[in-house]
């Protein structure tokens, strides 16, 4: 059997690193765990570790470029697999409702306050993924005739990402006491129930009840 190239065996050996400790910070919060800790959650000596990344700054990069990267995977596969653009949405409303119902509640402010550049990378990236997916969904769903024709695509994309910031801004505000996770789930089920027709709303309402989703 073929060995491996080194180098492709280190490029992957990092990304599982990335990926697990993305999902650890998401579980634990991001300023309560340094090197050590990381290391020891993930099984490996924190002399691993840093084969892989410099210091924790650059592992917090990599770890948001990743999300970023798995966002943009299930947006991909959500448009290639689905009946119409009500449930593309709805995968992708399904993934990012289930990964902010297991973030640690501290995650936002961890990032803005301790890690700017990252805070800043996946705000950044995050915005350009939905604002073309969101225009892209909206022309679909005009010629599918689930969303309204009167809607302009990119006008309703700056308005949900406007919305998306504020709900960022609401889960991070001392007086909130709504979950992230259910925050978002109202901004983007507001989104779809403003923009589409009759026969959308029928079928989103269907879809909804019949599937259980978001229970």
């Amino acid at each position: 059997m073929d060995q491996a190239h080194p180098d492709t065996s280190l490029l992957q050996a990092k990304a599982t690193i990335v990926q697990r400790a993305a999902e650890t910070f998401m579980r634990l919060g991001i300023r309560a765990m340094n090197m050590a800790d990381l290391a020891s959650e993930l099984g490996i000596s924190k002399k691993t570790l840093y084969k892989h990344v410099q210091d924790k700054t650059e592992l917090v990069n990599e770890c948001m470029a990743w999300h970023c990267d798995q966002m943009q995977e299930v947006i991909d596969s959500a448009r290639d697999s689905s009946e119409n653009t009500i449930d593309a949405e709805l995968q992708l409303i399904q993934f990012i409702h289930h990964t902010t119902a297991q973030m640690h509640p501290s995650i936002l402010f961890d990032l803005r306050k301790y890690h700017p550049d990252a805070f800043e990378l996946v705000n950044e990236r995050r915005n350009q993924i939905l604002q073309g997916t969101v225009v892209e969904n909206i022309e679909r769903g005009q010629r599918e005739g689930l969303y309204r024709l009167d809607v302009l695509p990119e006008v309703a994309a700056q308005f949900l990402l406007r919305l998306s910031e504020h709900v960022r801004a609401l889960a991070e505000s001392s007086e909130n006491t709504i979950p992230l996770s259910q925050l978002y789930l109202q901004s983007a089920m507001y989104h779809i129930r403003a923009i589409s027709a009759a026969r959308g709303l029928e079928y989103l309402e269907d879809k909804i009840q019949n599937e259980n989703l978001f229970k």
